[in-house]
């Protein structure tokens, strides 16, 4: 039988994988948008407009689904911003105000993953859910 401090521990990591996925998806969907714009800035063979588009509303969409499933659990983030090589983020959780501090390197590196497992999901002919 799982103790009640045991799943109260275990709902509070889901939650914080749920805010580590909401600030990334978040990243991802303006900085594909950012990226686009810098595509811009040099004369191309062809036009990737419509990948970056579809990228970032994929990112979007992720991002404001998470966005509803944490409001349901009762988790709001408050602020996030970049303070130097950091990512820090404000969250009300259950009533208490928290504070979860990213590395800008990792979250760079995870925002490349979900583009890969993006890219990997219309290879095989399906969206990456």
């Amino acid at each position: 039988m799982i103790e009640p401090e045991e799943s109260g521990k275990e709902q509070q990591e889901q939650e914080m994988d749920l805010i580590r996925r909401f600030i990334l998806f978040g990243i991802l969907f303006r900085v594909v948008m950012v990226d686009m714009d810098s595509t811009h800035q040099v004369v191309l063979k062809l036009t990737y407009d419509s990948i970056f588009q579809e990228l970032s509303r994929w990112a979007e969409r992720q991002h404001h689904a998470i966005r509803r499933l944490l409001r349901q659990r009762g988790c709001y983030v408050v602020r996030s911003q970049k303070q130097g090589h950091a990512y820090v983020v404000q969250y009300r959780q259950r009533g208490y105000l928290r504070e979860a501090i990213y590395s800008i390197e990792i979250l760079r590196a995870e925002c490349q993953e979900l583009i890969r497992l993006w890219v990997s999901g219309y290879q095989q002919g399906e969206k990456a859910q």
